[in-house]
């Protein structure tokens, strides 16, 4: 009997030796420990009593270009044109390509706040501008801002 007892003590104490200790979670529990410690409280859910409003939304007209006669999806992605309509913005490109006289080495880019520009590469491969092409007047800009402020519901 005696044999049988050592046995299952020896057995107890090699399985007690053999388990592994996760290494992983030894980081973390001095953490822990120094936030207990530290009087830090434990983390919760933050839950607010202020009431959340739902963002607004852009509902758009969806106007007719007069160059291609599509709809234009995207009010932000176009110009407004001096007699109030609005346009693409590729089909005012291949209009501003048509009617200017470029010369070789020259191309049309936009430059920002409703204008396009003239441009020309010159051997080092940078750009100049030759001249500037305003599309939209500052005015109008400003009241298109207004305009997309005004559809929103």
């Amino acid at each position: 009997m005696k044999k049988n007892s050592k046995q299952k003590r020896d057995f107890k104490y090699q399985g007690k030796k053999d388990k592994k200790k996760n290494v992983d979670s030894d980081k973390y529990q001095g953490l822990n420990t120094i936030n207990q410690v530290s009087g830090v409280p434990k983390s919760h859910a933050f839950h607010s009593s202020i009431p959340v409003t739902p963002p607004k939304t852009v509902k758009e007209p969806l106007p007719v270009c007069p160059d291609c006669n599509e709809r234009i999806q995207c009010i932000a992605e176009s110009f407004r044109l001096s007699n109030g309509e609005f346009i693409h913005f590729d089909c005012m490109l291949s209009r501003l390509k048509s009617s200017e006289n470029l010369l070789e080495g020259e191309s049309i880019s936009y430059v920002g706040r409703g204008n396009f520009a003239v441009v020309r590469k010159d051997e080092d491969g940078r750009y100049t501008i030759v001249r500037t092409i305003p599309v939209e007047e500052e005015k109008a800009f400003s009241s298109m801002k207004e305009y997309v402020e005004n559809l929103k519901i």
